[in-house]
């Protein structure tokens, strides 16, 4: 509805009074809360919680003495268009007013009713309403009214025809009925329900209601203005319809446009003192308008860009700067307390940075110590931390900046170790590093220069690197505000490469003679003595540090050039190369002898004309045996592994009719040198031809035989 002008007439219902103003916003603070507590306990809204029973005692003794009295009249329902109103005896009204919701109060909580604590707890929160403004129950029980009726409206859409396909759904206006029914009296239900059809924001034309956000804003407006929350008071404001007629919302929004204009001409005038390097008073100026909008991210920015600006002066007084320690990957914070205020003064720190105030994020939100630990802070960038001085919940002036800081952690667990021919340096990185660096440089010669060195993420391997001390120094690089890499500050660690005995280079393998005597021998290394150890260790590769290894195996005994050694039946021995310098060792090539044992207990057996079983004792150490076999026409092989034949069953294999040869021996592993054991033989006899067939008719030869002998 359009804003009346004076002189003219607001429009008509049918009766020809005039619709009564709704309200445009319930004006409450904690309306939602309260609402949901209204409909919990069962009202409709909150005319129904303040009509509470009637105390027990009061009405056992009116019938008593009053029960041949003539009853009032039905009660048909309050008024509430020209204030909040409740029927009495004798067809009276009674205001509510003060005492007639502390009376409801003690009526709750006095009543053996299950929710009458919960009821008195909501009566409170009306008194409390009543208290603020005389008219703030009748504003709140009306604006529960509209709501209903407009959803009631909403939920009983008109059938649309083909035409108004494509427009809104309309609906049907709010009826005197409806009304009624949620308990306004007769004489008021058809007024409001033509007033909330005319002009309730929300219904439009008779339409769909725009309820959702624009109801949502009116009934939390109250609990951000007024506040120092200004834009989202702005945001709130900007939901509710332009054209109303409630007088409190008017003075509501007058009071949040004349805040709005005040802070803009605050911020207007630090951006000019500002441009004039007048830095001192465009901090006043920007911390005039952040307290006033503390929601107001631009001005937040400017206060501390402002304030970046006094803390880089060289002038700045020492008490007003903020410390910050940089350990590993966090920043600790601390200052020192402000003349006034002392221990009263709480802090708010926020941190951003350097150069980006706009994106300030908060550390502590509130605290009393002078300390603050950031463990969340970016790494790579240059950051500035902001501290806020706080009086309750007031900006007491002007807050402290720090200096830039940039966090760029080391390297943690840095160490080196000898290793053959170098040395290796190992470390653990921070997850956010993208890159490691690392810088050789030799404390035995000051003439040598700096030499960087290939690294992997966590470790490096320096090789070849003649004997000397060593120090290498270790950087991480982070991505950097402009694109390009950070490095940390770097660690060092101290390594010394010593003399390490040369690998030996080959072996070679010579049988002396058939009973499996065989020679092995190597050429002596270049640095260090040479031995062959049996190995009973992991096999390692040759070049390898072992010399925490070799005190382990037997005793390698004196060095030099080759080994005799027949190793016994059914063992297999590993030899290694190692060469001794001192206190280290490296290992060389390996060599595997192999002296297989003799398979025993062969014995085959035919269980069809071409299938016959093997079966035989295993010749340690092997790992396969041969199966070979002949019968003069053909020869076959057959590879049994010791998984196969381990299981305890005979090895199948096919045969021929006739008489087959069968040879077992062990197969040798490929990378071994193996002596040879005699393999085990066995004869399959072939199958025995069939019986002659008899000549015909022998039977009557017999016959006749035996007939002549016969008495």
């Amino acid at each position: 509805m359009a804003r009346l002008h004076p002189g003219e007439r607001p429009p008509d219902d049918e009766s020809g009074l005039p619709l009564p103003a709704l309200p445009a916003f319930p004006g409450i603070a904690g309306y939602e809360e309260l609402h949901a507590s209204i409909r919990k306990l069962g009202f409709r809204h909150a005319a129904d919680a303040l009509r509470a029973p009637a105390p027990q005692h009061a009405s056992q003794a009116t019938q008593a003495l009053f029960g041949t009295l003539p009853k009032a009249e039905t009660d048909d329902g309050f008024r509430v268009l020209d204030g909040l109103w409740f029927p009495q005896r004798g067809g009276l009204w009674q205001r509510v007013d003060l005492a007639y919701v502390q009376d409801a109060f003690a009526r709750w909580h006095a009543s053996g009713d299950a929710r009458g604590m919960e009821a008195a707890a909501v009566v409170a929160v009306l008194t409390t309403v009543l208290q603020e403004d005389p008219m703030g129950l009748r504003r709140l029980v009306l604006w529960e009214l509209c709501c209903r009726l407009t959803d009631d409206a909403a939920g009983h859409p008109v059938p649309l025809t083909d035409a108004d396909s494509d427009a809104d759904p309309p609906i049907t206006p709010p009826t005197a009925d409806e009304a009624a029914a949620l308990g306004v009296h007769r004489s008021e239900a058809g007024l409001l329900a033509a007033a909330v059809a005319a002009h309730f924001p929300g219904l439009v034309d008779g339409h769909l209601p725009g309820a959702g956000a624009a109801r949502h804003a009116a009934q939390t407006l109250s609990d951000i203005w007024p506040s120092a929350r200004l834009r989202e008071a702005e945001r709130l404001a900007a939901w509710l319809p332009t054209h109303h007629s409630d007088h409190v919302l008017d003075d509501l929004l007058d009071t949040l446009r004349a805040r709005s204009a005040a802070v803009r001409r605050l911020m207007d005038q630090a951006v000019q003192s500002e441009s004039c390097g007048d830095f001192t008073a465009a901090s006043a100026a920007w911390l005039g308008a952040l307290r006033q909008a503390r929601d107001d991210r631009d001005a937040q920015a400017g206060l501390l860009r402002s304030a970046t600006l006094l803390a880089d002066d060289p002038f700045t007084p020492e008490e007003s700067e903020v410390t910050a320690a940089v350990d590993e990957r966090t920043v600790r914070l601390s200052w020192r307390a402000p003349r006034r205020g002392g221990a009263s003064v709480a802090y708010r720190v926020l941190r951003f940075p350097d150069g980006r105030p706009e994106i300030a994020v908060e550390v502590s939100a509130h605290g009393t110590a002078r300390t603050v630990v950031d463990p969340d802070a970016p790494v790579g960038q240059p950051l500035r931390y902001a501290v806020f001085p706080l009086l309750g919940e007031r900006l007491a002036g002007v807050p402290r900046v720090s200096t830039p800081v940039l966090l760029t952690p080391d390297v943690t667990e840095l160490s080196a170790t000898a290793v053959p021919d170098g040395v290796r340096v190992t470390w653990r990185r921070d997850p956010a590093a993208v890159e490691v660096s690392v810088v050789r440089m030799s404390q035995d010669d000051d003439n040598t220069p700096d030499h960087a060195v290939s690294c992997k993420r966590d470790q490096l391997v320096d090789t070849p690197l003649p004997a000397g001390l060593y120090v290498y120094e270790v950087r991480c690089g982070y991505p950097g505000p402009d694109g390009g890499l950070v490095l940390s500050s770097g660690v060092r660690v101290t390594a010394r490469a010593e003399c390490w005995p040369a690998p030996v280079e080959a072996l070679t393998v010579q049988r002396l003679d058939e009973g499996g005597r065989i020679r092995v021998a190597w050429r002596p290394p270049v640095c260090g003595d040479g031995h062959l150890v049996p190995w009973t260790e992991r096999p390692v590769p040759p070049g390898a540090d072992v010399s925490g290894i070799v005190p382990r195996l037997p005793s390698p005994g004196p060095a030099s050039t080759s080994v005799d050694m027949r190793p016994p039946p059914s063992r297999r021995v590993r030899l290694t190369a190692v060469s001794v310098l001192g206190e280290r060792a490296v290992s060389g090539p390996s060599v595997v002898i192999e002296h297989p044992g003799e398979v025993r207990d062969l014995a085959v057996r035919r269980v069809a004309d071409d299938r016959a079983e093997l079966r035989f004792s295993w010749p340690e150490p092997a790992v396969l045996t041969l199966v070979a076999w002949e019968d003069g026409e053909r020869r076959e092989e057959l590879r049994v592994a010791r998984s196969r034949h381990g299981a305890g069953r005979a090895v199948p294999v096919p045969v021929s009719a006739g008489e087959c040869r069968f040879t077992v021996g062990a197969l040798p592993r490929p990378d071994a040198v193996a002596i040879d054991a005699p393999p085990a033989r066995a004869v399959l006899p072939a199958v025995p031809p069939p019986p002659p067939p008899a000549p015909a008719g022998w039977w009557r030869t017999w016959w006749h035989r035996w007939l002549r002998r016969s008495p």
